[in-house]
């Protein structure tokens, strides 16, 4: 969704893309052992370059939807919604999911990326690099989830008794969660 004309818009983005560095990562995951940019990181590195060029990002809640917009000072806007996908349906698992959602909407909307990021490649390949002649795998981005969350704890049942408050029942091991599930405990670790 959108104003009828965002040509002002879009000219003031295009400013403040100019001027944007990537997000440094300046917060802690103790569950992964990395660095991220946490929302108020974002919401701090890009503040001055908004102001300058007459933008805003502003987010409402509702629905279980993220609604994002980026305005600008002449009124024009784009609005986006992203569907909040909760962890577990209690007051710190909405938390979770809207913090997180805000954090990527937030980045999304004006093109922004973090310092360093490959996507989670690097904490998901193994130590050694593969012969040259081996056979490319293709795993899909849940399943390289399910191998964070297996290197996450070092033992076992303490992995599976947190996943199973987290998704709120029993599972046998991780291959039994569905996406969803898998991204709610994802979320929940940070």
């Amino acid at each position: 969704m959108q104003s009828e004309a965002i040509n002002e818009l879009a000219k003031a983005l295009v400013g403040a893309q100019a001027e944007f560095s990537a997000v440094p990562k300046g917060s802690n995951n103790p569950f992964f052992k990395s660095k991220y940019a946490a929302l108020p990181d974002v919401v701090q590195h890009a503040g001055p370059v908004l102001s300058k060029h007459g933008l805003a990002i502003s987010q409402f809640i509702g629905n279980d939807e993220l609604i994002t917009y980026l305005i600008h000072e002449s009124g024009q806007y784009i609005a986006h919604t992203m569907t909040l996908h909760l962890p577990k349906q209690d007051p710190q698992g909405q938390g979770s999911a809207v913090t997180y959602a805000r954090r990527y909407a937030y980045m999304s909307a004006l093109g922004l990326v973090a310092d360093d990021d490959d996507d989670g490649n690097r904490g998901s390949q193994s130590k050694s690099a593969p012969a040259k002649s081996a056979p490319k795998v293709t795993t899909s981005p849940y399943d390289n989830m399910r191998a964070m969350l297996e290197k996450k704890f070092d033992k076992p049942e303490e992995r599976k008794k947190f996943v199973e408050e987290t998704i709120g029942r029993s599972i046998s091991n991780l291959r039994e969660l569905t996406e969803a599930e898998i991204l709610g405990v994802m979320v929940t670790l940070g």
